[in-house]
């Protein structure tokens, strides 16, 4: 079973992007949870046309709190409190660039493991291998730590040295996805979070559309959290 976590920020986002990429998923059993933000305008259309599509769907409206991450945290939450035994949790979101051209590129790549062709050897990767803890599209595999200088080359350095010693996180690597959508096994899912309330974690996130730039943020921090959770627990990410 899959359980399939999705953040939407932006109101046309179910129609233009979700609606078609969901109903390919179909032929599995799976549960979706969405979380809409509260900025959005027409949120209670947006509810109503995915209660159309999936009449079963879980739909949450939060505050704008830690962009995407702050989503998926509301999300994990959700799927904590109903319980839900998936095998794989799948976390999507509508990945929008400014630069409308490199944004969809971007979006698309991302998604590429939720389509129908390639689904089947996802299932397969993680079957193939018990240690396989994260499966994504292999172009967003990131490394930001540097091995000679021993430390993390990104603006977030400071903010994910306390992250790592607040959960004490065992790393044997420092890959993440950069982008954040990934499949997951639902056990690495239950195993942190059923010991770290997701809301506390959420409430460290910036508000608002935060950016690393120049300073380092929770949020961004937490982009690589995501995925060094299944690292500490033992298992690595495979790109495909």
């Amino acid at each position: 079973m899959l359980a399939v976590l999705i953040h939407i920020y932006y109101r046309d986002s179910w129609e233009k992007i979700f609606r078609s990429q969901l109903t390919e998923l179909s032929a599995y059993e799976s549960v979706i949870m969405v979380n809409l933000c509260m900025d959005m305008p027409d949120t209670e259309k947006v509810v109503a046309d995915i209660k159309k599509d999936f009449p079963r769907a879980y739909i949450l409206v939060t505050p704008n709190i830690g962009k995407d991450i702050g989503g998926k945290l509301a999300l994990i939450d959700l799927f904590l409190k109903t319980k839900q035994q998936a095998e794989y949790v799948i976390f999507l979101h509508d990945k929008i660039s400014p630069h409308a051209i490199t944004g969809e590129r971007w979006r698309n790549k991302l998604f590429s493991v939720i389509q129908p062709d390639v689904v089947p050897s996802v299932i397969k990767t993680f079957s193939n291998n018990s240690k396989t803890g994260i499966v994504c599209a292999k172009d967003f595999i990131a490394n930001e730590y540097d091995e000679k200088k021993k430390l993390m080359l990104t603006t977030n350095k400071d903010k994910l040295k306390e992250l790592i010693e607040m959960y004490d996180l065992k790393l044997s690597s420092y890959t993440f996805v950069a982008g954040t959508m990934f499949w997951i096994r639902g056990s690495i899912i239950r195993s942190f979070f059923s010991i770290h309330s997701p809301l506390a974690c959420r409430e460290m996130l910036e508000p608002g559309d935060s950016t690393d730039q120049y300073v380092g943020t929770y949020t961004h921090s937490w982009e690589r959290v995501f995925c060094w959770l299944a690292n500490s627990q033992g298992y690595s990410i495979k790109g495909i």
